[in-house]
């Protein structure tokens, strides 16, 4: 057993029994001055010695060389080296030793460090986290008891095509297709006054502690009359909402946020609406529906982002992208109720977002209560079920 724990050989260990080898000191001794058991300088003697071609090689026949055959295993400090007529020399050296040592300790270091065991649970909870359409963050999140692993060798393990989950299963490594740009109708741009994006930063400015809210809208097919979403993020907690509109007006957008208003409540309202940003669409021009409460008091503040500019109000698009997961581009939602919206979006809540360490029906919870999200009929799903493929609307 190695005097020092069991600690590897250093570079400066081989120096010294390079040297010892070339003075012909004896095992004992080399083990005491670099403080190792001997059968460590043994073998590691014998693993890491070069053979080389002698050039006094003679072809008669001689016996074996008894030095290469026991202790020092090598021609280092033999006298007769000049004049040896074996065919192979050996020879030990520090510098050679040392690099081998770092190559083998560096590939020792490679492939997958998990039983069998855990190999397969770990392929069987990524592929059906996947097939449900979820990250590897989300099921690496909801699984830390039985994926002992992190994000990072996950996706390491994934790119060296050493789990049954590959590249091109994970939607974030398909390259996204450029956006098309539409032109937007002209409105009247005087309900724009006081309402600009710049004067959303001094209002943001001015009030920090307020939570912000992005509201935008989803189509389905760009063909005659379809329905479409109205969307709703709440910034600070990730959480969306979603409601299906007959089509993209001023007038259903209105009549939305008029609902929220007698579902929430005057109070409730004014404190998850303070703030609201979008984007220049003609369905949102009408802002006193949206600012006024039934008795005329004004509770929320309407901004609209720069023309062409949907990066200001980057939260929700991004968020769009777990809609489309589950209801793609050109897929009609005429054939979508509210209720399976809602499910859906009881889905888009529960899933693990990397930015707020948890879920957002979590912080949403914990901010104002689960009687919140019982009136607006968002539910809680297990991790392990949650669903961001078409399949879950059919």
């Amino acid at each position: 057993m190695n005097r020092k724990g069991g600690t590897h050989l250093s570079k400066e260990d081989r120096k010294i029994i390079y040297e010892s080898l070339v003075e012909n000191k004896s095992c004992k001794e080399i083990a005491k001055l670099i403080d190792k058991d001997e059968r460590t300088i043994s073998k590691e003697i014998k693993k890491r010695r070069n053979r080389v071609s002698n050039g006094h090689y003679n072809s008669r026949p001689i016996p074996e060389c008894k030095t290469l055959t026991r202790f020092p295993y090598v021609c280092n400090g033999c006298p007769k080296r000049a004049h040896c007529r074996q065919e192979y020399k050996y020879k030990y050296d520090p510098d050679l030793a040392q690099d081998n040592y770092k190559i083998i300790l560096s590939s020792s270091r490679e492939g997958i460090d998990m039983s069998l065991e855990d190999k397969i649970m770990f392929d069987t909870i990524l592929k059906n986290g996947i097939d449900n359409g979820q990250s590897p963050y989300h099921i690496i999140k909801s699984n830390q008891e039985h994926i002992k692993c992190s994000l990072r060798t996950a996706y390491r393990m994934i790119d060296k095509q050493q789990t049954i989950v590959q590249n091109i299963d994970l939607r974030r490594k398909v390259k996204l297709k450029p956006r098309k740009h539409y032109k937007i109708k002209n409105v009247d741009n005087k309900v724009r006054i006081g309402r600009t994006y710049a004067d959303f930063i001094k209002f943001y400015a001015d009030n920090p502690s307020i939570g912000l809210v992005e509201i935008d809208t989803v189509e389905g097919k760009k063909e005659g009359k379809e329905k479409c979403l109205l969307t709703i993020h709440f910034t600070t907690t990730h959480f969306m909402l979603a409601f299906i509109l007959e089509e993209k007006s001023k007038e259903n957008v209105g009549k939305i946020f008029k609902q929220l208003q007698h579902l929430l409540g005057k109070e409730l309202y004014s404190k998850l609406f303070k703030i609201i940003l979008t984007d220049r669409g003609i369905e949102f021009v009408d802002v006193d529906k949206i600012e006024i409460f039934d008795n005329g008091e004004k509770v929320a503040h309407v901004f609209f982002c720069d023309s062409y500019s949907s990066y200001q109000k980057g939260a929700i698009e991004e968020n769009h992208t777990l809609i489309r997961y589950i209801i793609p581009k050109g897929t009609s939602m005429n054939d979508y109720s509210q209720e399976k919206i809602e499910l859906m979006l009881s889905h888009i809540n529960s899933y693990e977002r990397k930015s707020i360490s948890t879920t957002p029906y979590v912080l949403m919870s914990n901010l104002y209560g689960k009687e919140l999200l019982k009136k607006i009929r968002i539910n809680c799903i297990d991790p392990n079920n949650v669903t961001l493929k078409p399949d879950l609307l059919k």
